[in-house]
């Protein structure tokens, strides 16, 4: 008799315990898959990762113009002779794609990825005649080669970016 009203207990602890201001955990579940109406001011893991994906993309454009301010020093061939030019990518805005729950990849079992389109501008710098002139030229000449570069960031089953660098998506 009293293991029956012990086992009565804990039932009735576990019943309870699962009961939230929202409804049981079934009626969460049920909601997260859309299955049934989200309560009213109900935010899901997704839905705080993309709002967080601006202040990402933010921190990330500043990062990627740092990282990429020396530029890359290219040869053109003129005749005869050629000269060398510094081009630079400047990244001037971006947009948040998405954002899901990451579920079975490679590297993690939980948590969730955010993709970002970022939008640049290739810059040139003038031609000179060796290599070490026109790496220190600033290439402040814009170019009509613009490009977009997807990138791929991971966050934790909180919704917070672990503050890493984005992996290239393909496109």
């Amino acid at each position: 008799m009293k293991m029956r009203a012990f086992l009565l207990l804990i039932a009735a602890v576990s019943v309870a315990g699962c009961q939230t201001e929202g409804g049981s955990v079934t009626e969460k579940v049920l909601a997260d898959f859309g299955l049934r109406e989200q309560p009213e001011g109900y935010v899901s893991g997704s839905d705080k990762v993309f709002q967080e994906l601006d202040t990402v993309g933010k921190t990330e454009m500043k990062r990627l113009n740092a990282q990429g301010r020396n530029g890359e020093i290219k040869f053109q061939e003129d005749g005869l002779r050629g000269s060398y030019f510094k081009e630079v990518r400047v990244y001037e805005d971006f947009m948040p794609l998405d954002a899901k729950a990451a579920g079975h990849l490679v590297d993690q079992d939980r948590g969730y990825v955010g993709t970002i389109e970022y939008r640049y501008r290739v810059y040139r710098g003038a031609s000179k005649p060796t290599r070490a002139e026109a790496a220190a030229v600033t290439a402040d000449t814009p170019t009509d080669a613009e490009g977009r570069e997807t990138l791929r960031y991971t966050f934790t089953s909180g919704g917070t970016w672990n503050g890493a660098k984005g992996e290239k998506a393909a496109n």
